[in-house]
């Protein structure tokens, strides 16, 4: 199985967190283990948005994260974790390293040159293909990510080292909530990222419709502007009607843009009500023949892993589950951006 969208912030097992943090001897409110463990657990009744959670959760894991040993050893624990839990063969690793960065104690270069040592070590151990998307942040300055942008280009892919595959691709998140993507200017600065770094023969997937702040509307625009590989969530696309889900149907299936599906992460940020929500809307997909892949998001914020994502959608699918599962599957081989 592939996983095409996990998170270094939320997913490295808070055990190996709380030894970085001890090591490291980092000031912090959590008095043991327990608490700390405690704190890290994301559950849907606490949660209140999708803001809540990237603001409560990942500044927490990333300021943890943020030194060279820090992150090298996140991203070995990410891989093994994945492929223990649940035999994955294949992980497209994202994280933005201005955020790891420690306010500038350390380098980002440091930073991505760590995370890649840690998947060529976790690559070579475990026989994962591995490969890291730098994500851009909608709650960072247009300078910063422009940062990012030139930093993805000199770190990308160097051809495949026992599997692991270096940069091999960009994405955009980050609190949806100010509706950035309907902003003409914002847009137009951002499109121009994204080509720089598509020219660069990197690949472009973007979190975007993954809760109302953006909507089909902002899907729309991200499609028409920034033509990306793949889209991160999109479900708010069960929500679009008329002209505009029309236009995202075509695009989307003319296009062979992927679809990535998170069910458990959204059912924790309250994006939908229930599982069976996300198994109708892989019936709408597949329906419409648009490409689409299951995924963890967060598997160690959520207590889950790919194998138990893709049981919670074919309990909900019935008699269609194999079907629909081992097509999700080959999407996600087909649309993986990491060299064969």
């Amino acid at each position: 199985m592939h996983d095409l969208h996990i998170h270094l912030g939320g997913a490295v097992p808070s055990s190996v967190l709380w030894e970085i943090l001890c090591d490291n001897g980092l000031r912090t409110e959590y008095v043991d283990f327990a608490t700390f463990h405690d704190s890290l657990t994301a559950r849907a009744d606490d949660v209140k948005s999708l803001d809540d959670f990237l603001g409560r959760y990942f500044q927490v894991t990333e300021e943890i994260q943020s030194s060279p040993s820090a992150a090298s050893v996140s991203a070995y624990q990410v891989v093994a974790k994945a492929y223990r839990r649940a035999q994955v063969s294949a992980l497209e690793l994202r994280f933005n390293p201005q955020k790891r960065m420690r306010h500038g104690l350390h380098t980002m270069d440091a930073i991505i040159l760590a995370v890649m040592q840690g998947l060529e070590r976790a690559s070579l151990h475990y026989g994962v293909a591995t490969g890291i998307i730098l994500s851009l942040g909608r709650d960072l300055s247009l300078e910063s990510n422009w940062q990012i942008i030139d930093a993805a280009i000199k770190w990308r892919s160097r051809g495949p080292l026992n599997g692991a595959n270096g940069v091999v691709g960009i994405d955009m998140a980050g609190p949806e909530s100010r509706s950035l993507e309907l902003s003409k200017p914002w847009m137009s600065e951002v499109s121009a990222m994204m080509e720089k770094a598509r020219e660069a023969g990197l690949k472009i997937t973007y979190h975007v419709g993954e809760s109302e702040a953006t909507g089909p509307d902002g899907m729309l625009r991200v499609l028409e502007e920034i033509h990306p590989d793949r889209i991160g969530h999109g479900i708010e696309l069960r929500n679009a009607v008329g002209k505009t889900r029309d236009a995202l149907v075509t695009l989307l299936r003319e296009n062979a843009v992927c679809m990535e599906l998170c069910p458990t992460v959204n059912l924790v940020t309250r994006v939908i009500p229930d599982y069976a929500c996300i198994a109708r809307f892989v019936r709408d997909l597949a329906d419409n023949e648009i490409p689409y892949c299951i995924n963890t998001d967060n598997p160690y914020l959520i207590h889950t892993n790919l194998q138990r994502e893709y049981e919670i959608v074919g309990n909900e699918l019935g008699n269609d589950a194999s079907l629909l599962l081992d097509l999700g599957m080959e999407h996600a081989i087909r649309h993986s951006f990491i060299k064969a």
